[in-house]
């Protein structure tokens, strides 16, 4: 069971050694620090219709996270890669969630900016190559919106999971669907469908940062499920913008492994 792999982040190469779940490294990428953030917005986030479109589907997966996980006044919550970059259609968890002081704001970089629109949440820096730092099952629910898709392929998915499930007793997951018609970061219809010939077209081009598998990759709810490494499997749902199997997320959710 016990393998290699080479990680690149934010410019620096780490060597994670997986053995089982026993030894687990938590992987972050550069797409959780506010220079992505920055990217996506000089991008397809400068669409006035694609940011509004986001709105309303981040809106309603919080509706749905609230619905599925029927948090109250004492439930502690870990957003894992809260964004520094703060707009509108980011941190709707800290915008929206009745007992902000109950959220610990897991993030790359110095958090200045989450602290001064929260002031009430707590902010937690998240260091590449390093495990959460946070003892097992300290939080009630691990939460993450739009970063999944950053961490690389199905190991370093495995790792997000299991640390994620480590420091929580549940975990709600949100990533875009691969199969949604418009590539979230991009605003490109179709071209994801294909991922060697969406890699291929944007080396080189404004878009160069989203053809690395590093920065963006594509699941959907089968492959995930295919994947899925701890024992039963999670509850998985479409959400955001319902298009059926085409709609525009699914959300993940889980019990902790730890039981």
């Amino acid at each position: 069971m016990g393998v290699w792999t080479s990680w690149v982040t934010a410019g620096k190469q780490f060597n994670l050694k997986r053995a089982g779940l026993m030894q687990i490294t938590w992987l972050t990428t550069v797409n959780m620090s506010k220079a992505s953030d920055v990217i996506y917005y000089e991008g397809a986030g400068k669409i006035a219709l694609q940011r509004r479109l986001a709105l309303v589907a981040r809106n309603r997966i919080y509706a749905r996270f609230v619905a599925e996980m029927k948090p109250t006044s004492s439930t502690t919550i870990l957003d894992i890669g809260a964004s520094d970059h703060d707009t509108r259609e980011a941190n709707i968890l800290e915008k929206n969630y009745p007992y902000p002081e109950n959220i610990t704001c897991g993030i790359i970089g110095d958090g200045s900016s989450i602290s001064r629109e929260y002031p009430k949440v707590k902010v937690a820096q998240l260091t590449p190559g390093q495990p959460l730092p946070f003892s097992d099952r300290h939080f009630d629910i691990a939460y993450s919106n739009a970063v999944l898709e950053h961490v690389g392929g199905p190991d370093q998915r495995l790792f997000f999971f299991s640390e994620a499930m480590r420091v929580a007793r549940s975990i709600f997951v949100i990533v875009p669907n691969g199969w949604f018609p418009i590539e979230h970061h991009t605003g490109i219809p179709l071209l994801h469908y294909i991922p060697q010939l969406f890699r291929k077209a944007l080396a080189g081009t404004g878009y160069h940062h989203w053809s690395k598998i590093e920065n963006l990759d594509f699941v959907s709810k089968n492959q995930l499920a295919r994947e899925w490494p701890l024992g039963s499997r999670p509850t998985l749902r479409y959400a955001g913008l319902p298009l059926g199997p085409f709609s525009s997320n699914i959300i993940i959710i889980a019990p902790s492994h730890l039981g």
